[in-house]
C-alpha cells in the first residue's frame, strides 16, 4: 500500500460507490480536501487581510525611509513582527496544494486507468480497504455532464465532437483561470498602490522591477492554468476548478469577517 495515495484512492472509490458517478466523487473529494486544509490555509488568509489593512502604515514607512533600503526593510519587518504577520506565510499552503494535486493526480490515474482496462486490478485493490475493493473487469461511469473525464480539452477539440460536449471543458478551463485570477487579486489587494508608492518613493529600478513582477504574477497563474489545463484530462480540471472555487469562497469569508484585535 502506498500511504500517500491510498487515502485518495479510497475516497474516490468510496464516494463513487455512494454517488454512482466519478465526477461527483471528484467534487466531493476536492471539497473534503479543502476542509482538511483549513487549519493550514486560514492563517495565510488572515495574514493577507492584515497586510491589506497595514497598507497605510507601510506607505508612511516607505515615505519616511525613502532612499534608505536597509532602514526601510528593517522598519517593515519590525511592523510585521509587531502585528504578528509573517510575509512568507503563504509559501507553505501553496506547496501543500501542489503536493496534494500531484498525489490526487496519481490516485485519479490509477483508478481511471484500471476502469479503462489499462491498469492492474491488484495495484488498485492493494490501496483499497476490503469494503471498497473492486472486482475483475469492474467498469466505472467516467462520464460527467455529457463529457468524458478521461479526455483533455485538446483531445475533445481535435475529435471534432458536437459543441455540447465541449461546454464542460470550456467552463472548467476558463473558469479555473478566472477563479485563479480573482483569488490572486484578493491575496494581493494592494499590488497597484504598492507599485505607485515604490515608483514615487525610490528611484531604484530594482524596486520598480519587483513591483512590476508582483503585478504580472496576477496574470501568470491564470495563464499557466489555461496553457497546462488544455492538455489535462477533465477529471483533473474538475478537481482544479472546484479547488479554486472553494478556496475563493474561503477567502471571501475571511474578507467579510471583521478582524479581532
Amino acid at each position: 500500500m502506498n500511504i500517500l495515495i491510498a487515502p485518495f484512492i479510497n475516497a474516490l472509490v468510496g464516494l463513487y460507490h455512494l454517488f454512482g458517478n466519478f465526477g461527483w466523487a471528484v467534487i466531493a473529494v476536492t471539497v473534503i480536501i479543502r476542509i482538511l486544509l483549513i487549519p493550514l490555509v486560514l492563517p495565510t488568509l488572515k495574514s493577507s487581510k492584515k497586510m491589506m489593512l497595514l497598507q497605510p502604515k507601510l506607505k508612511k514607512i516607505q515615505e519616511q525611509f525613502k532612499g534608505d533600503k536597509k532602514a526601510l526593510a528593517a522598519a517593515q519587518m519590525e511592523l510585521y513582527k509587531k502585528e504578528g504577520i509573517n510575509p512568507l506565510s503563504g509559501c507553505l499552503p501553496q506547496i501543500a496544494q501542489i503536493a496534494v494535486l500531484i498525489i490526487f493526480f496519481s490516485a485519479f490515474n490509477m483508478v481511471v486507468n484500471y476502469s479503462m482496462g489499462k491498469g492492474s486490478l491488484e495495484a488498485v485493490n492493494k490501496n483499497l480497504i476490503p469494503a471498497f475493493q473492486l472486482k475483475e473487469n469492474y467498469k466505472m461511469n467516467l462520464m460527467f455532464l455529457g463529457s468524458d473525464l478521461t479526455k483533455s480539452p485538446s483531445q475533445i477539440y481535435k475529435a471534432g465532437t458536437d459543441m455540447i460536449s465541449f461546454v464542460l471543458p470550456l467552463i472548467l478551463l476558463i473558469g479555473s483561470a478566472v477563479l485563479q485570477f480573482w483569488s490572486s487579486k484578493l491575496m494581493m489587494p494592494a499590488t497597484k498602490s504598492d507599485q505607485l508608492v515604490v515608483e514615487k518613493v525610490t528611484k531604484d529600478k530594482e524596486d520598480d522591477m519587483m513591483a512590476a513582477m508582483r503585478t504580472q504574477s496576477l496574470y501568470m497563474m491564470p495563464a499557466m492554468t489555461l496553457f497546462i489545463g488544455w492538455g489535462f484530462n477533465l477529471g483533473i480540471l474538475l478537481y482544479w476548478f472546484m479547488n479554486s472555487l472553494v478556496m475563493l469562497f474561503q477567502q471571501l469569508a475571511v474578507e467579510k469577517k471583521p478582524m479581532v484585535k
